[in-house]
C-alpha cells in the first residue's frame, strides 16, 4: 500500500512538473520545421537567438518564457523557435545570416524568413508582449519602418525614431549606411543643423566616416549651431572610444595593424589631446621584458596616467578598473583599482558608479565590502522602482564566494 501511494505520488508529481513547464511558451528547435508550419499555419515566426554562455539568456529562458502570460501570449499568435549561435551547427550560420551581434535578440520573422522586428537583451514578460505586439502591427514594426524611409520620409522626428531602433536592434551597419547616405544629399547649412547633429549622435558616427570628417573640417560651421565645447568634446571622445574598440580587437585577434595604422592618420590631424590619447591606450598594452602581460606594470601606468589626467574625464579610471577587474582573481591581487574607484567616487559620487565599484571589491576578494557597495545598489533600484533580480543574484553570488574562500 505505501508503495503504491508513493507510485502514485511520484506520478502525480511528474504530471505536475509537466504541467507547469507546459504553461510557458513552446519552442521549435529546427528552423525549416519552424518555417514549414509557419506558413502552413500563416503566422509569424518568433525567434529567441541565444548562447550557452549568455546571462541575460538564462535569465530569460528560466524566468520570462516559462510562464503562463507568456505561453497563452506567443503559442497562440506565432511559431516560436530557438536558434543556439554557439552550437558550432545551424545556429552559428543562422546567426551570421541574420547578422546576430548580440545576446539574446528577439527576432520576429515572416512565414518566409524575412526579419520583420528585432531587438536586443532580456526583457519582462510585459516587455516582450509589448515588444510583440509592436512586430505584429504593420504601422509600427521594423520592416514598416524600413519601407517608409525607403519610400523618402525624412522628417525629423520619424528619423531619430528610425534610426534608434536600428541601433537598439543592433542593426548599426544600416543604420550608419542609410545615415551617411542621407547625409551625403544635405546642403552645407542643413549638415550642420541640430536636427543632423542630434542624427549624428544616435547612430555614433565616429572617426573616419564620411559625415565625421565633414564635422572635423568645417567646425566653425557646428560652433554656431551646436556650440564650440560641444563640438570639441564630441570629437576628442569619438576618438578615445572608437580607438579603445579597436585597440580591443587588435588583442583579441593578435592583429594590431588596423590600430596602428588609423593611430598614425589620427596623429597626423595633429589633435591638441593626441598624447593623451596615446598613453591612454599604452596602460592597456602593459608587458613585461618578455613580451607578457604584468599587472603589477598596468597598475604603476594606470596610478600614473590618472594622476595626470583622471579629473578631466571619469571614464578613464571606470575603463581602466574595469579591466584590471578582469584581469584580477584573488585577494587584493588589483588593489589599485579599488584605491581608483574610490577617488573617484569622492570627487564624483554618481550612483552609476557603484557596479565598477562593486566589481574590482568582490574580485579582489574584498567579499564584505562588496556586500556593502551591493546594498547601496540595491536601494538605488528600489527608488527608482526597477527590478533587483540581478544585484540580488549578484549579492548571492559573493555570499557564495566569500563561503567558499572564507579560508583564504
Amino acid at each position: 500500500m505505501s508503495t503504491l501511494k508513493t507510485l502514485l505520488t511520484a506520478i502525480c508529481l511528474s504530471a505536475g512538473i509537466l504541467q507547469v513547464s507546459a504553461q510557458g511558451i513552446n519552442f521549435e528547435h529546427d528552423f525549416n520545421k519552424a518555417l514549414d508550419l509557419a506558413k502552413k499555419e500563416n503566422k509569424m515566426i518568433f525567434v529567441d537567438f541565444y548562447t550557452s554562455w549568455c546571462g541575460p539568456c538564462k535569465m530569460m529562458s528560466a524566468e520570462v518564457f516559462p510562464q503562463k502570460e507568456a505561453g497563452d501570449y506567443f503559442n497562440k499568435e506565432f511559431i516560436n523557435l530557438k536558434v543556439q549561435c554557439d552550437d558550432k551547427g545551424e545556429g552559428v550560420e543562422l546567426g551570421k545570416k541574420y547578422k546576430i551581434n548580440a545576446y539574446p535578440t528577439l527576432a520576429f520573422l515572416d512565414k518566409d524568413g524575412n526579419t520583420v522586428h528585432s531587438t536586443a537583451g532580456g526583457l519582462s514578460v510585459k516587455a516582450l508582449i509589448e515588444l510583440a505586439k509592436t512586430a505584429t502591427d504593420p504601422n509600427k514594426n521594423q520592416l514598416a519602418m524600413v519601407k517608409e524611409w525607403d519610400g523618402g520620409n525624412r522628417g525629423h522626428a520619424f528619423a531619430a525614431r528610425y534610426f534608434k531602433t536600428l541601433i537598439r536592434s543592433y542593426r548599426s551597419e544600416k543604420a550608419n549606411a542609410d545615415f551617411e547616405k542621407y547625409f551625403g544629399t544635405l546642403n552645407p547649412a542643413q549638415k550642420a543643423a541640430k536636427n543632423t547633429f542630434e542624427l549624428m549622435g544616435i547612430v555614433k558616427t565616429g572617426p573616419f566616416a564620411p559625415s565625421f570628417e565633414y564635422m572635423e573640417q568645417h567646425t566653425g560651421d557646428f560652433y554656431k549651431t551646436i556650440g564650440k565645447s560641444k563640438i570639441d568634446s564630441t570629437i576628442a571622445n569619438a576618438y578615445l572610444w572608437y580607438f579603445k574598440g579597436l585597440q580591443a580587437s587588435g588583442f583579441s585577434n593578435k592583429d594590431m595593424t588596423a590600430f596602428n595604422s588609423k593611430m598614425k592618420l589620427f596623429k597626423a590631424e595633429k589633435y591638441p589631446f593626441y598624447d593623451e590619447y596615446a598613453e591612454f591606450y599604452a596602460v592597456f598594452d602593459s608587458q613585461d621584458a618578455n613580451g607578457k602581460d604584468d599587472i603589477n606594470i598596468y597598475m604603476q601606468r594606470g596610478t600614473e596616467f590618472l594622476r595626470k589626467y583622471g579629473k578631466k574625464n571619469d571614464s578613464y579610471t571606470l575603463s581602466l578598473t574595469s579591466m584590471l577587474g578582469n584581469w584580477t582573481g584573488r585577494k587584493n591581487s588589483g588593489a589599485a583599482g579599488i584605491k581608483w574607484m574610490e577617488e573617484l567616487l569622492q570627487r564624483n559620487n554618481n550612483p552609476r558608479y557603484l557596479n565598477t565599484y562593486f566589481y574590482i571589491l568582490w574580485r579582489n576578494f574584498n567579499f564584505d565590502k562588496a556586500m556593502e557597495v551591493a546594498q547601496l545598489m540595491k536601494a538605488n533600484a528600489i527608488k527608482e522602482n526597477s527590478s533587483t533580480a540581478d544585484i540580488d543574484k549578484q549579492i548571492q553570488m559573493v555570499k557564495d564566494l566569500k563561503e567558499k574562500y572564507k579560508n583564504i
